[in-house]
């Protein structure tokens, strides 16, 4: 099993695939980023459909989240006040150093990841199709596994490419393919309160 932490977009071909997505990539749980009130109605309505499928959202929509919501997706430090208890998702890109210093308290995942980010004890690196390439090989080397949790960016990559991915951590490491996964679902559902 697999959890794909950040969905970029949806689209009819994963809504009416979901059941063979799951059959053949064993990715069985998608986590979308619904961006505006319309889409986070239309994802909630499909996480009442599909056990499998859960949400990250903007702040601004917090008060409509439901228990299928898993974090919230945040880019500016102005937005940190409050959300202590909270899960976030910050891509790698919108850190800067002051917003950097100010994640200490807080826990989650950071989206895209080129590097360790070791300083951030209780933020996880997700690491992508589009990003893996990116990371230093010997940064990959060092990198803890239980540090790692993994996303496709579909459409923009396929679910499959997943594991395209964890092959190349997986040769920068010398840890087998199935040991990097099996880290990567446990650090993702244990962040999200979903494993006993």
């Amino acid at each position: 099993m697999t959890v794909d932490v950040c969905v970029s977009n949806y689209d009819d071909a994963f809504i009416n695939g979901i059941e063979d997505i799951i059959e053949d990539t064993l990715v069985q749980m998608f986590v979308l980023h619904p961006k505006d009130l319309n889409e986070l109605e239309e994802v909630q309505e499909l996480s009442d459909e599909h056990n499998n499928i859960f949400y990250a959202l903007p702040l601004e929509l917090l008060d409509k989240a439901c228990n299928k919501c898993v974090g919230v997706y945040i880019s500016t430090i102005e937005e940190l006040e409050g959300l202590e208890e909270r899960v976030l998702m910050i891509e790698e890109s919108n850190l800067n150093e002051e917003f950097y210093k100010a994640l200490d308290n807080h826990k989650g995942i950071i989206l895209n990841a080129t590097k360790g980010h070791e300083e951030l004890e209780n933020f996880f690196v997700s690491i992508s199709p589009g990003s893996v390439d990116l990371f230093d090989n010997d940064e990959l080397n060092k990198l803890s596994m239980k540090k790692i949790v993994l996303q496709s960016g579909y459409p923009k990559h396929e679910f499959d490419d997943v594991y395209t991915c964890v092959e190349k951590i997986s040769h920068a490491m010398f840890r087998s393919e199935q040991s990097i996964t099996l880290e990567a679902t446990k650090n993702t559902l244990q962040l999200f309160s979903l494993m006993g």
